[in-house]
């Protein structure tokens, strides 16, 4: 992505472009289905730039990696996957052995940082743009989103890290760890400024201009960001408005939700564009899926990101989630059977499946992975599941209730005889089944594992957690050198 940046910067220095770049199809690339000679440079494509480059990060090999073993590699419900010995140090999740000098975990860090900084000088050069600028507005609300979305991943994973929200100077050293409450306060902020000047999932549609910042997707981070507060009427408001908004939904059956058929449905909040054309020469593609894909035959990528057979079995009978999620090795998908390789792990996510239709089109190579696929970072299902966790803890089990029964009437479909209608007032039950629907319905999506420690579950669920310990990952021991000793340590590294 960065490579790509530098030559649309020396492509507008020598001929000038549009100030609708990121408008434009491909978004965040030059092309020249979306460039025309006769274009003005403005410092605006100069603002997109910068946002292009801290939306790529997300789609990186570095955000991509770590979170599939910090997210889910640390639960049972997922097995890393591939071959034994495959992954180096991303094995060490599994059993919770890994150290401040753990490669991936540095690397997730320093790719959230990365975005960051980006995304402050974005901000930097909007503050720089005209009055007269109509995206003005836009453009900084779009860059305190992105840079709310990788402190909330930091804050997550870390505890209190350094906030930096301007462009350091040369001989400026990173200041001290804010607390994570601090930053949680910041993160409010940010937030509630930048909603009002973001476009809807259904504006950004009509644009041909999806796999943007939305006012739903601030909406969520927020909401997210008052859960891990326990601040239970914070993140119902903000669940009510979205839900209210009528800009996102259900209707996208389960096991079409992560096809690129259904890209940017109603299932949508916040999704990162990845694509690979090369018959219309695009290639701004992600790692995300072929990490996941069926090691074997077909030969879809290699095997990482798996159900666990303590996931499978957790799936009540006859839930069709189950099959929308699991790939089993002698699977028939578009009629041939599913080989996995002999060394290999035998069960594959299938929410990173690609679609026979999906590989033989735009010029994409026999072999092609998957790169393609886009990354559904925060789904409506989450919203709403957020939502009734939310209402659940503030005694409102009636919105509970019917909240929960959204999730499972779309995963029931027309089957009367499955997943029955949850009816307890039981407090305690009540939680217990939310918790349970969250596990099922964004099973290997990232959440488990926040989901367990912020629940006070991780003691109980994940083996060799230690507590006061594995709450949070430690920081890289090589930022810690760099700052000199500014930066401390988490406990117990």
């Amino acid at each position: 992505m960065k490579k790509t940046l530098i030559f649309f910067v020396i492509v507008l220095v020598s001929t000038a472009c549009s100030d609708t770049f990121l408008d434009r199809y491909p978004k965040g690339r030059w092309h020249h289905g979306n460039y025309t000679p006769d274009n003005t440079l403005d410092k605006g494509i100069l603002v997109q730039a910068k946002l292009a480059e801290a939306y790529g990060t997300l789609r990186g090999w570095p955000f991509c990696w770590a979170n599939f073993g910090m997210n889910n590699y640390t639960t049972p419900d997922v097995e890393k996957g591939s071959s034994p010995s495959d992954g180096g140090e991303i094995t060490q999740f599994k059993s919770l052995s890994y150290t401040a000098g753990n490669s991936p975990i540095a690397d997730f860090y320093s790719a959230c940082y990365r975005s960051i900084y980006l995304s402050n000088e974005a901000i930097a050069l909007v503050t720089t743009l005209d009055d007269t600028e109509t995206q003005k507005n836009t453009y900084m609300a779009e860059a305190l989103f992105l840079r709310s979305v990788m402190y909330f991943r930091l804050a997550q994973a870390f505890g209190g890290v350094p906030f930096v929200d301007k462009v350091l100077g040369q001989n400026e050293k990173t200041p001290a760890r804010s607390t994570r409450d601090e930053i949680w306060q910041k993160l409010e902020r940010d937030l509630t400024v930048s909603i009002p000047f973001l476009p809807t999932r259904k504006a950004l549609l009509t644009s041909n201009n999806s796999g943007r910042a939305t006012q739903n997707a601030a909406r969520a981070v927020l909401a997210k960001v008052y859960m891990y507060q326990k601040n239970w009427s914070g993140a119902l408001g903000m669940t009510t408005v979205i839900i209210a908004s009528g800009d996102n939904g259900l209707s996208s059956p389960y096991d079409q939700i992560f096809t690129e058929a259904n890209e940017y449905s109603d299932e949508s909040v916040f999704e990162v564009y990845c694509d690979e054309k090369p018959i219309e020469q695009i290639y701004l593609g992600s790692q995300f899926a072929q990490i996941q894909g069926i090691r074997g035959i077909p030969n879809l990528g290699w095997g990482f990101n798996a159900p666990s057979q303590v996931l499978m079995d957790a799936y009540e009978t006859g839930d069709p989630r189950k099959a929308a999620s699991v790939i089993a090795n002698g699977d028939v998908l578009d009629g041939k059977a599913v080989r996995a390789d002999a060394s290999g792990y035998k069960f594959f996510n299938k929410k990173a499946y690609t679609k026979l239709s999906e590989r033989s089109i735009y010029g994409r190579p026999a072999e092609a992975q998957g790169t393609w696929v886009n990354i559904r970072v925060i789904r409506y299902a989450d919203v709403v599941l957020m939502h009734a966790e939310a209402a659940g803890e503030m005694g409102n089990t009636g919105d509970a209730l019917s909240k929960l029964e959204m999730i499972r009437a779309r995963a029931r479909g027309t089957d009367n005889t499955i997943l029955p209608k949850i009816t307890t007032t039981d407090i305690a039950e009540l939680r217990a089944k939310i918790h349970q629907e969250r596990r099922i319905e964004l099973a290997m999506e990232w959440e488990r594992f926040y989901d367990l420690v912020r629940w006070n579950e991780a003691k109980s669920v994940i083996p060799n957690f230690v507590v006061g310990k594995h709450e949070l990952f430690p920081i890289p021991q090589t930022e810690i050198d760099k700052s000199e000793g500014i930066l401390t340590q988490n406990p117990g590294y």
